[in-house]
């Protein structure tokens, strides 16, 4: 089933009741989405929230509780949400809600008391409270907690008109959340050419808090030990902000945005094993900004001992020909087998820039483009007076270890940024800082 079906059937749902409760059952599973939202929940539990109760009517055969819902939605809804390829993190949170009802029925008076007439009733066709070793199964599950605030949500879901975003907002995400997001002629690319454009991975909408957390961290002051802010020296001898480094800790959103599920899948399925991420930054080609050298990514990486790696660029900002986008050498894809000639500072040669076309990548806000550490890359300087902001993380195959704090921690010592600089040390960028314009 695609998206755009599954969110039709889900439209459907504002004609079907909720019965018992003030609410249809297309409002119910907005209201919960909305709660998992505002409580800050990883994407495949907002999505969970939404989708949980699909079981009540993706079977006309199912067996009825009384008028009161499908007999065992919680499992009907699992396997069809797994059926239609999304992912199984979202499917066992679903198969688990009515579990975490159960628990709480015996675990906490309270919630039971403030059961609905409905919810009561349907307690009964749903096993009752758990026994004792049902709870302690529960309590193991990998999912146990996550179900827990699912239920809360799911519970809290039953307001009169509610204030929620709207069906269509989830779109990009169960996309995200799709096993198949990448489609085959897409792989195809990544495997000939060894890199990737995906366009509206983010819609508009969910770009505004990605947006909002990158103007808050363009603002916030620099600050010795934390996230490590580099500038460049523009033609005029202003002194602008170019890049920000170590930030994932200081920025919710970016946690999500970096090792959510959606996104490592896409990077795991890719690399060819699981994703860890080595390392994000925020490049800022303000108006006025220069442009970085051709290179590749891979003899940056030699420190560490490693060459391949990938690196998922969102465009913040619309990225065009004139504010300096992306450019991509088009090349059947290259190895470490492939020797291209190298200057001393280990940007690309004349002689290797002049031998390949140039691509310009030209990106919408919430657009991907992935490519692998072998692929040589540049930009131009921003001609425009609009900026061009631009998020880079680079993953690295999981079983090779967690590099992440080693390698800010190598950076800091070699190439810190500005405000941890001693006066009268030369400072040489070497690894840390290959085709960039960052001052030394």
């Amino acid at each position: 089933m695609s998206i755009t079906k599954l969110l039709k059937s889900l439209e459907n749902l504002s004609e079907l009741a909720y019965v018992g409760e003030p609410v249809s059952q297309l409002e119910h599973g907005l209201q919960a989405a909305g709660l998992a939202i505002k409580a800050g929940a990883a994407e495949h539990m907002v999505l969970a929230a939404l989708l949980h109760d699909v079981g009540h009517w993706c079977n006309p055969e199912a067996l009825q509780m009384e008028g009161l819902g499908a007999l065992d939605h919680e499992r009907l809804g699992a396997e069809y949400l797994a059926a239609i390829g999304l992912q199984p993190e979202i499917s066992a949170l679903v198969g688990a809600h009515v579990d975490a009802k159960r628990f709480l029925a015996v675990t906490n008076a309270e919630y039971t008391r403030k059961l609905s007439a409905a919810s009561s009733k349907t307690l009964e066709y749903q096993g009752g409270p758990m026994s004792g070793l049902e709870l302690s199964r529960f309590k193991a599950s990998p999912v146990f907690r996550d179900a827990l605030r699912l239920r809360a949500w799911d519970e809290a879901a039953k307001e009169h008109k509610a204030e929620r975003p709207d069906l269509e907002y989830y779109r990009a995400m169960l996309v995200r959340h799709c096993r198949d997001s990448v489609s085959n002629a897409q792989l195809d690319h990544w495997n000939r050419f060894g890199w990737l454009h995906i366009k509206s991975w983010y819609s508009a909408d969910e770009m505004v808090a990605v947006t909002s957390a990158t103007d808050d961290l363009q603002e916030r002051p620099e600050v010795a030990g934390k996230w490590m802010k580099y500038f460049e020296v523009a033609g005029s001898d202003t002194r602008t902000l170019c890049r920000i480094e170590n930030f994932l800790q200081y920025e919710p959103v970016y946690a999500e945005l970096l090792q959510g599920s959606a996104n490592l899948n896409l990077l795991s399925l890719l690399i060819n094993e699981r994703a860890a991420l080595f390392k994000e930054k925020l490049n800022f080609k303000l108006p006025g900004g220069q442009g970085f050298s051709a290179h590749q990514d891979a003899p940056a990486f030699t420190t560490f001992g490693q060459r391949f790696h990938v690196t998922m660029m969102l465009s913040i900002d619309h990225g065009t020909k004139d504010n300096g986008c992306l450019e991509i050498a088009r090349t059947p894809r290259l190895d470490d087998s492939d020797s291209l000639e190298m200057n001393e500072d280990l940007t690309l040669s004349d002689n290797a820039v002049a031998g390949f076309h140039w691509e310009p990548i030209e990106t919408a806000s919430g657009d991907l483009v992935l490519f692998d550490s072998y692929v040589p890359h540049r930009s131009a300087p921003n001609l425009s007076n609009v900026s061009r902001r631009a998020l880079y993380a680079t993953y690295n195959k999981a079983s090779e270890g967690d590099f992440r704090q080693r390698y800010f921690s190598q950076k800091r010592g070699a190439f810190p940024p500005d405000v941890e600089r001693e006066n009268g040390v030369a400072y040489a960028a070497g690894v840390f800082n290959v085709g960039n314009p960052v001052s030394l």
